[in-house]
């Protein structure tokens, strides 16, 4: 079965991406960083917040994040741009899931790596309580990062039950990190 046929959704991520940098790297986000002052610029990184969760638009949200970064406050854009995360998580969390990766999801788990990680986090001389810790740690990595949030949420779903409320101040906090490092070192780079 020939790649396209086997992940089309991740192939569709990867397309995304390249489109996002391509569009950045022509100046398509520059009127970002001019709408309405300080105002507009803390609008646009809750936007990019919401584009940010979601797997085929998190580029575009790294795009604004860049765009905006030298004009706003890196602690007060992460916490904002946190909150439109955690809208997008909680709609994941709530209504989506994770069924649009499930194909994927499905078959990646039956690679080398996957199988690998299995075995390893299911070894007898880890105990339960090291491998949820484990699992939650990866689940918050994947939430923090560009990565699809949907795998995160699949992963904190498939762990134990966990409530909305929870699961939005974890989204927040896993969030919030992973925005401040991207306008960090936005703001390290440019400067």
């Amino acid at each position: 079965m020939g790649i396209v046929k086997k992940y089309p959704k991740l192939l569709l991520l990867l397309f995304c991406t390249l489109l996002a940098y391509i569009l950045f790297r022509g100046g398509a986000f520059e009127w970002l960083a001019h709408i309405d002052g300080i105002a507009g610029s803390y609008f646009a990184i809750f936007l990019g917040g919401i584009l940010f969760t979601f797997g085929f638009t998190a580029p575009f949200g790294i795009g604004v994040f860049i765009e905006v970064a030298p004009h706003v406050h890196p602690f007060y854009g992460a916490l904002l741009g946190a909150v439109g995360c955690m809208l997008g998580d909680l709609v994941i969390f709530e209504v989506m899931k994770f069924e649009f990766f499930h194909e994927e999801i499905t078959r990646l788990r039956t690679t080398r790596v996957f199988l690998w990680g299995h075995r390893l986090l299911h070894h007898e001389s880890i105990s339960d309580h090291v491998r949820q810790y484990l699992l939650w740690s990866f689940a918050g990595i994947i939430i923090a990062s560009p990565l699809p949030d949907e795998f995160g949420v699949a992963l904190v779903t498939s762990i134990t039950e966990i409530k909305a409320c929870k699961f939005a101040v974890l989204s927040l906090i896993f969030n919030s990190i992973g925005i401040f490092l991207i306008l960090e070192a936005t703001r390290v780079i440019i400067t």
